[in-house]
């Protein structure tokens, strides 16, 4: 039996995902299959990253790529932390997506980034300015 653990996004833009994906170093494939403890699982987009189960992105019926993987039998690896993982790595996707869409919105409406920083307490803070 397969133990797949599924964390809910609110990854909407397949494209953005896929460049957020590939520029935080993972193996990006498209409408293929992850390998888990107990078989295959078909996704709509699977990374990799160094060594491991996969993880993939299957697409929800209201429109967002919930993230899935199955990592049971993995060493010292139980549904709780799998879960905990998944969640911690889709924190840090949906950090660079966010950004992403933030950016690509500001240049279609004319703006141009002015700086961009990491603060403490781990928030972007991005300062954009159009002229008029």
């Amino acid at each position: 039996m397969s133990h797949y653990s599924r964390v809910k996004t609110q990854f909407h833009n397949r494209e953005a995902l896929i460049a957020c994906l590939k520029n935080l170093n993972y193996e990006v494939k498209t409408d293929t299959v992850i390998k888990g403890h107990h078989g295959e699982h078909t996704v709509d987009i699977a990374v990799r990253k160094a060594k491991g189960y996969g993880v993939g992105f299957i697409k929800s019926p209201d429109g967002t790529y919930d993230m899935v993987a199955d990592w049971w039998g993995v060493a010292g690896a139980d549904e709780r932390k799998m879960t905990q993982e998944l969640a911690r790595q889709a924190a840090t996707i949906q950090k660079e997506y966010a950004t992403r869409m933030v950016l690509e919105q500001a240049a279609l409406d004319g703006f141009e980034v002015v700086s961009q920083a990491e603060e403490q307490d781990g928030t972007l803070r991005i300062v954009v300015r159009r002229w008029e």
